[in-house]
């Protein structure tokens, strides 16, 4: 039979054997570890035991010591949880949904003001300050009183003109407060006009606190739930730096947080990266199997906030350094108003097995909204993104790695759909990153690097590019410490599309040395114009008069001679089901490849041995119809 009180395992004798006593604060350390249960029927003066289990997790976090459990019941909690400390390497704090994803944290409230009727289908209510609980923000505790820093929608307003925009409108305002009416969400519509024009819109007046919701017409609030954020995130600690904190298996969904333009200023502490799930700075996070979605700005963030000695919350809460080591993990992360994840000098990130989707809801485009992507991390050192399904993000970009793609990090054997940019490499040192064994399906370009370099391009599928299959650009020849130096592409395969297969700069354009590239195999015709230099040779030329111009370079190695056109190479692809039917009409399986000891495995998983093989990520593809099962293990049903 179980101990009914915490779950406590009996402690150990103190009398040990010298040889045991570095080993005796550990265990003692261990064996005393509780679990503290939390359910929506508890009390927050209860134990915390599962007979008597606290009824927020908040509290379950202020009791939880280095080693403890917080077990969480099905329900709705809604809170904003700042443990206000961290385990240690041998003894995490855990925090866990005690049904997968049932445990739902929800920074909103259901609203039942004193409803006024006005025109066909619009009814308002008073918006009263009391229900905003989250007050530890520079800038106030109510969303709906907190502007964007920039404007969404892909609109221009009050903050671009603010920053010189002469044709931006100073009266367009957008809040981040957010609206649902029974589960969905209802639209900002900040002009009178524009709100009483369209149906599922809201607008708030900040002059009077009075909040409006356009219902179809003929319909009345009191037939549906209506729900308003109320806190501005949903967990994260208020101290920085806190370290080896496990979150799992929680259902995460609407909070009020800021979009963060310019997050690295001093000046704008409140605009910086805070996601509705952040690790303040902290480092050695496992957040695993969790549901991250309608956030107003990002879902999840992982790396320092911004400025080290600034703080978007009040008091003394330690510096934005130092952040790193966090494992991220068959997480569903959805539907946020800006990033899906977004990290800052993060390193040693680990982001295996994710669905990334439908991200940048709110349609943040343009000038300082650049932290839009479905992944957005800035200098990602020794990370690793693998395994991911990475699709549909709404703007721009599904991966995007600002100040490159840092020292050591791999992008390997991830889904990248339906992108106007697949993955994305901006302002690098140079430093070198691996993306291998992935599948781009449907990118406008799926792989693009501008101003970054040490990028190696290896064994990846690259399906129906508008633009271009890889794209090497260099935009404004910037000063500073980027370097476009050492990028890389050896055994892709590229079918289909009506874009480019490669539009590169040459190895001498402006710190553009090294390029090098063969092996690849393209999926056209030999008199098809494929491939561009994105300077010299604005027109498209075949492969014959690419291979002639890139072997002035190089020394007439790694020039792409040994690539070749194959015709014939035709793909059909479900979106719903994610089955990729692919029609191979002869097996060109005698290229020399490139090997990179960083590759251990293709997509599939199967290990990766040095040798001849055939271009791209799967090694045993065959000729005729291949069947290739790109998601098989989805951990949350699409909607």
């Amino acid at each position: 039979m179980s101990n009914p009180s915490h779950s406590i395992a009996p402690k150990p004798l103190c009398r040990l054997f010298p040889a045991a006593l570095l080993l005796a604060p550990i265990l003692c350390q261990i064996a005393s570890a509780a679990t503290y249960r939390v359910a929506p029927t508890g009390d927050d003066s209860a134990p915390g035991t599962q007979a008597a289990p606290v009824r927020t997790i908040q509290r379950a976090a202020e009791l939880a010591q280095p080693g403890d459990t917080v077990l969480v019941a099905p329900g709705i909690y809604r809170e904003r949880v700042a443990p206000p400390r961290g385990g240690t390497n041998d003894a995490p704090i855990v925090f866990r949904s005690q049904v997968a994803q049932g445990a739902v944290v929800r920074g909103s409230d259901v609203w039942r003001p004193q409803w006024e009727a006005g025109a066909p289908g619009v009814w308002a209510g008073l918006l009263e300050e009391s229900l905003f609980t989250d007050t530890a923000h520079r800038d106030g505790a109510n969303p709906f009183r907190v502007p964007f820093a920039s404007t969404p929608y892909g609109r221009e307003g009050r903050p671009e003109r603010e920053r010189g925009l002469p044709m931006a409108d100073p009266t367009l305002v957008y809040t981040l407060g957010q609206v649902f009416v029974d589960g969905a969400p209802f639209e900002q519509a900040p002009m009178e006009a524009e709100f009483l024009a369209k149906a599922r819109t809201w607008r708030y007046d900040a002059s009077t606190s009075k909040l409006a919701l356009h219902f179809a017409e003929g319909q009345s609030p009191d037939k549906h739930t209506v729900e308003v954020t109320t806190r501005r995130r949903l967990f994260a600690p208020h101290q920085r730096r806190l370290g080896f904190i496990t979150v799992e298996g929680f259902t995460f969904e609407h909070c009020g947080n800021q979009y963060p333009t310019n997050f690295w200023e001093a000046a704008h502490p409140e605009w910086q990266q805070a996601g509705a799930v952040g690790t303040r700075s902290g480092n050695h996070w496992v957040i695993r199997n969790n549901v991250i979605r309608w956030a107003a700005g990002i879902g999840l963030d992982l790396g320092c906030e911004g400025s080290a000695d600034a703080d978007l919350e009040t008091g003394d809460n330690g510096r934005a350094t130092g952040a790193g080591h966090h494992l991220v993990e068959g997480n569903w992360i959805a539907d946020n108003g800006a990033a899906g994840t977004a990290s800052y000098n993060g390193s040693n990130l680990q982001l295996r097995g994710n669905v990334v989707e439908r991200n940048n809801n709110l349609l943040f485009t343009g000038k300082k909204r650049w932290e839009s992507a479905g992944i957005k991390l800035h200098n990602p050192s020794h990370s690793v993104i693998e395994g991911n399904l990475v699709r549909d993000n709404r703007g721009k970009w599904g991966i995007w790695l600002d100040g490159g793609g840092g020292d050591g990090t791999r992008v390997e054997r991830n889904v990248v759909l339906n992108h106007e940019v697949g993955l994305d490499f901006e302002i690098g040192s140079a430093k070198p990153c691996l993306v291998a064994n992935n599948v781009f399906i449907d990118n406008a370009v799926a792989v693009g690097t501008r101003e970054s370099g040490g990028v190696t391009i290896a064994h990846n599928l690259i399906l129906g590019a508008s633009k271009a299959g890889v794209a090497f650009t260099i935009e404004r020849h910037r000063t500073g410490n980027w370097n476009a130096a050492h990028n890389a592409l050896f055994n892709n395969l590229f079918i289909g599309g009506t874009g480019l297969f490669l539009q590169l700069t040459t190895p001498d354009e402006v710190r553009s040395e090294d390029r090098r590239l063969d092996f690849n195999l393209y999926g056209c015709a030999p008199d098809e114009t494929r491939f561009a230099f994105s300077a010299k040779t604005p027109l498209p030329v075949p492969l014959a008069s690419w291979q002639a111009a890139w072997a002035g370079y190089n020394e007439g190695k790694d020039c792409d001679a040994h690539s070749r056109t194959v015709p014939g190479f035709t793909y059909t692809f479900d979106p719903n089901t994610l089955m990729l039917e692919l029609s191979v009409p002869v097996l060109v399986n005698d290229f020399g490849a490139f090997h990179e000891p960083r590759i251990e495995r293709d997509f599939t998983g199967k290990p990766m041995e040095p040798g001849p093989r055939i271009p791209g990520p799967i090694k045993e593809l065959r000729q005729g119809l291949n069947r290739i099962p790109l998601w098989s293990a989805r951990p949350f049903p699409v909607q």
